[in-house]
């Protein structure tokens, strides 16, 4: 419950002052600088890191009710409509969806919509000429509902998804792709203060959701333990996404003035890597009612506040850098999914223990099946035909056995030549006989006639067969 009241404290704090101010303030689209708006006084401003607030305007509008406005310095998006001067502007946990026109600041409201509340804390992004809200919080809950705004009715109309859907979609590292046209969550929470959860109930998985056939794919899980650490030990979570990088700090402003910078890449199999802050520079990642001074990204821009630096009191003190010199001076860490050397031993180790149980399992049955088989010839042969056996195997390897070698094998040399043609002849018929029960439809004896008598045959175990006896 501890992680719960803190997150309403942050949340009611930031929208009481934001109150007192009477302001919305927002990132303008592609750009590293801030509009507010007066929704009393009407009055719109623009900040930029080098000369900080300037007077733009004041807005008109004829159907606009500034009072449903929520003063907020958080969740208001802007996006601009066919590379013109007018954008969408949407206000954070209310559906209101307005025009802004930047040619005549003039600002109008789109939709009809009476929902309010139930989405606050979304992702919320622009694909192609569509709007889409995914998840929030709300009604002492969260969501895992997915938006689209519709142009016609003017309302947000859900989506169904199939696949590996997220249980909530909030709390966690969440942002749409352009490039690779795929929205991505990494970790989530979800809560709901109905069923007296005592704590967040966090799923570290990685999820990405596919437009065309609308399904969410859980990539795998957050095992690297740097991250997880990061989302477990935050009760909130700064950071931002240029559509191929989520850029999080990892300790914002708490535990030491330096921090280090986590990138994480979306489309190089969700590397980590970690900006050590060689030079130094104050990192200034919170989010509050001065958004224009914390950690924001457009394109391949990165802006904090910097103000250990400021070599005067009129000074903004602001720090620029590219994501692409970030990388140049980070150091990889990992996977996402990489897991901790214990993990990493204890799969091999579980891999090596399973392998070797099947090796083992399979030489204990082999050992079965040739001592019963083993077991089923010795009770089915003859005490002839079993000394027969041995001593074809035993002379297999020196070639055939000539009808003479059986008999003086057996002392039958010294009878009649009829009564040793009768002897071996019955021999190798019961032998033949009583195998082929065994091994149907196989050859049994290769028979070849004898080059020094060719009135007698050699005999010999057929290849196939050997190899199967000769283990026994």
């Amino acid at each position: 419950m501890l992680k719960k009241a803190i997150l309403f404290f942050l949340f009611f704090t930031q929208i009481a002052f934001s109150g007192l101010g009477q302001y919305i303030k927002w990132q303008e689209d592609h750009s590293v600088n801030y509009l507010r708006l007066n929704v009393i006084t009407r009055v719109i401003e623009r900040f930029s890191h080098k000369t900080g607030w300037l007077k733009l305007d004041t807005i008109k509008s004829s159907n606009v009710d500034f009072r449903e406005i929520l003063p907020t310095a958080e969740g208001v998006h802007e996006f601009q409509i066919n590379q013109g001067s007018t954008y969408y502007l949407t206000i954070h946990c209310t559906g209101q969806v307005y025009v802004l026109d930047k040619s005549n600041w003039t600002l109008n409201r789109l939709d009809k919509t009476f929902f309010r509340g139930a989405n606050c804390k979304n992702s919320f992004f622009k694909r192609g000429d569509d709007l889409y809200s995914f998840g929030g919080y709300g009604f002492w809950r969260s969501t895992n509902l997915l938006t689209k705004y519709d142009f016609i009715a003017k309302e947000w109309l859900s989506i169904g998804a199939e696949g590996d859907v997220p249980g909530s979609i909030f709390d966690g590292l969440a942002g749409y792709s352009p490039k690779k046209d795929r929205f991505y969550l990494l970790s989530t929470v979800e809560m709901n203060d109905t069923e007296k959860k005592t704590a967040f109930n966090r799923d570290y998985g990685i999820y990405e959701y596919d437009f065309f056939n609308h399904k969410f794919t859980r990539l795998g899980e957050i095992k690297l333990e740097i991250v997880r650490n990061f989302l477990d030990s935050k009760e909130t979570k700064p950071f931002v996404f240029n559509g191929r990088y989520f850029i999080i700090s990892d300790k914002p402003n708490k535990e030491f003035a330096y921090d280090t910078m986590f990138i994480i890449d979306v489309e190089d199999n969700f590397k980590v890597y970690q900006w050590q802050n060689p030079h130094r520079i104050y990192l200034n990642a919170q989010r509050g009612d001065d958004a224009e001074s914390y950690m924001h990204v457009s394109g391949d821009s990165l802006v904090w506040a910097n103000n250990l630096v400021k070599s005067s009191l009129e000074e903004p003190g602001y720090s620029v850098a590219s994501v692409q010199t970030l990388l140049n001076e980070s150091v990889y860490i990992g996977t996402l999914d990489e897991g901790t050397w214990v993990e990493k031993f204890s799969f091999l180790a579980g891999i090596s223990i399973g392998t070797l149980t099947l090796l083992l399992l399979f030489i204990l049955y082999r050992r079965y099946r040739l001592n019963r088989l083993n077991q089923s010839i010795r009770m089915t042969l003859g005490a002839n035909e079993r000394l027969f056996l041995d001593f074809l195997i035993l002379n297999y390897e020196q070639g055939f056995v000539s009808g003479h070698q059986i008999i003086a094998f057996f002392g039958k040399h010294k009878s009649s030549p009829e009564s040793q043609r009768q002897f071996r002849a019955k021999l190798i018929e019961n032998f033949t006989k009583t195998l082929s029960l065994i091994f149907k439809n196989q050859e049994i004896l290769d028979v070849q006639l004898d080059e020094r008598d060719q009135r007698m045959f050699t005999y010999r175990l057929h290849s196939e067969i050997y190899k199967k006896l000769k283990n026994l």
